[in-house]
């Protein structure tokens, strides 16, 4: 079997309100369908990313330099294709267009990999469990600012079978904050999961006070809780002072910042994800490296390749989505067979690949142009 074409087409999705975390405003998302073909006739066809937009560059690396080395070989060979990819990370502009790439390019040739073998995704990578927790991304500011808001999008999420919330904070005063996470947790009640989420918002004293503000709340996680400039010392810090399990990860440009926060002891809970760090291939790696260092994983976002890998480990969390469809009508429109979510676990399919069908209609309304 070999690789006859590669092909990708942008999908974007705009929302009819703003959503503020503690540190970011969002008003749309763009995605990426990667399309893998062989002269066999299996063909992979994933949706990957969650992102505001998409350089240039992303596209020009995909159409250029990855295809020259995908065409024509082996596609199950993923390891060799992922490293021959990643060498451009250190000769190439925009190394964050770079490893977005590798991610997208990495994520199809599993999928292609599981069709090829007739096996899940889950599976060919560890075949942990058929079904995980799953928690939904919500608490923001437009919905959840005040305490019917709150309250109602807890009742909510717990209508349609999720274990938990993640919930954002960091925008407001740290007091107001953390009365908001104290409102969420009496309505969740003592058996509900909340991570607490501020996208980098304080500086190590700031995130250490709040901590200790919402440490009786029993959050799972407080999620990017200092500042970019010094994260790894920063976390290190609210880990040792506050007591609170402390989860970072997703800021890194790759998989390879990750493994410094394991190095620094920073990091209780590493949340990189396949669609920014690396794929599936790099996220594996750090996956396997955080279980040596008694490091949980995470997954923000992309359930669809996330209930994979959460199922795959040996030391996961939570499948995360997005239950509000104005926040993201991929997960509500895009697929045509999404897996059932019962009691707090999202049931792993178990057909091949990642195990999902694309919904053609869905697709033509949201792409920004043909496939290229």
């Amino acid at each position: 079997m070999r690789v006859t074409n590669i092909e990708t087409r942008q999908i974007e999705s705009g929302f009819p309100l703003t959503f503020s975390g503690g540190t970011y405003q969002l008003t749309k998302r763009s995605s990426v369908l990667c399309r893998i073909s062989t002269d066999d006739g299996v063909t992979a066809e994933v949706c990957v990313g969650n992102e505001n937009s998409y350089s240039a560059r992303f596209f020009e690396l995909i159409h250029g330099p990855f295809r020259e080395i995908l065409v024509g070989r082996d596609p199950l060979m993923v390891e060799e294709h992922w490293g021959k990819m990643i060498a451009h990370a250190t000769k190439a502009p925009e190394p964050d267009a770079v490893i977005k790439a590798i991610s997208t390019v990495d994520v199809a040739l599993w999928d292609l990999k599981g069709k090829t073998c007739g096996l899940p995704v889950y599976k060919l990578i560890g075949g942990r469990t058929d079904r995980v927790p799953i928690i939904g991304i919500g608490g923001y500011y437009e919905t959840c600012l005040d305490e019917k808001g709150i309250r109602d999008e807890i009742t909510f999420y717990k209508d349609i079978g999720l274990a938990g919330i993640k919930f954002k904070v960091g925008r407001l005063d740290i007091q107001e904050d953390a009365e908001r996470v104290r409102v969420a947790r009496d309505a969740a009640g003592d058996d509900f999961a909340i991570v607490v989420d501020s996208n980098l918002a304080w500086v190590p004293a700031e995130a250490v006070r709040f901590a200790m503000l919402i440490r009786d709340c029993n959050p799972c996680w407080l999620e990017e809780p200092v500042h970019w400039r010094n994260v790894s010392r920063g976390l290190r810090e609210v880990r040792q002072k506050s007591g609170v399990p402390v989860c970072a990860g997703q800021s890194e440009l790759s998989v390879f910042g990750c493994y410094e926060l394991l190095a620094g002891e920073s990091v209780d809970v590493l949340n990189v994800t396949a669609n920014r760090g690396g794929g599936i291939t790099a996220w594996l790696k750090i996956a396997g490296a955080a279980a040596l260092a008694d490091v949980t994983m995470g997954h923000v976002a992309e359930p669809h390749i996330a209930m994979h890998l959460m199922a795959g480990i040996s030391n996961p969390t939570f499948v995360e989505c997005y239950p509000d469809v104005r926040r993201d009508a991929f997960w509500d429109e895009l697929y045509e067979n999404r897996p059932a979510i019962e009691d707090g676990y999202i049931m792993l399919p178990d057909r091949p690949g990642l195990g999902l069908t694309v919904n053609r209609h869905a697709v033509e309304r949201f792409a920004t142009g043909p496939w290229q």
